[in-house]
């Protein structure tokens, strides 16, 4: 019964560190999963797809697609996304919750969000500028999209 468990915690150990090591590979748009293609199409369709990578993780895999301009968006294995950043131009407003797009503009007339990404624990960090480029800020929501902090 020891030589089996150990077997089976070696075993777990050697996929683990074989997953955790993965490279990137470059897909095609088409190979994204559904869900990703139609939040492109819906979002971002001005913008041309530069490349699409995808890596083996532990868990599943993860997509990072690469957009003209600069801007980047992870998807997690469903296709759903965990990290939106545009560098230091706005997202469009459809790709913000529109509770978090809602706050920002009363609380911030001046900023716009330049980034958005969804943590493991349901927070939503979301980074906005200042309309002249020189000032950034985090603001932190909860998985309601209500607001909490300022990072």
């Amino acid at each position: 019964m020891k030589k089996l468990i150990l077997s089976l915690l070696v075993g777990f150990a050697l996929y683990a560190t074989a997953c955790a090591d993965s490279k990137p590979v470059v897909i095609r748009t088409a190979d994204l999963p559904a869900s990703a293609q139609n939040f492109l199409k819906k979002h971002f369709s001005t913008l041309t797809v530069n490349q699409v990578t995808v890596e083996n993780k532990l868990f599943g895999k993860e997509y990072e697609v690469k957009l003209a301009g600069g801007a980047e968006i992870e998807f997690d294995k469903n296709g759903d996304w965990t990290k939106i950043d545009c560098q230091r131009n706005a997202l469009p407003e459809t790709a913000v919750p529109a509770k978090i797009l809602e706050y920002v503009k009363q609380n911030h007339p001046n900023h716009f969000v330049s980034s958005i990404e969804r943590e493991d624990d349901g927070e939503y960090d979301v980074e906005i500028r200042d309309l002249q480029l020189d000032h950034e800020m985090d603001l932190v929501f909860d998985s309601r999209y209500d607001f909490l902090r300022i990072d």
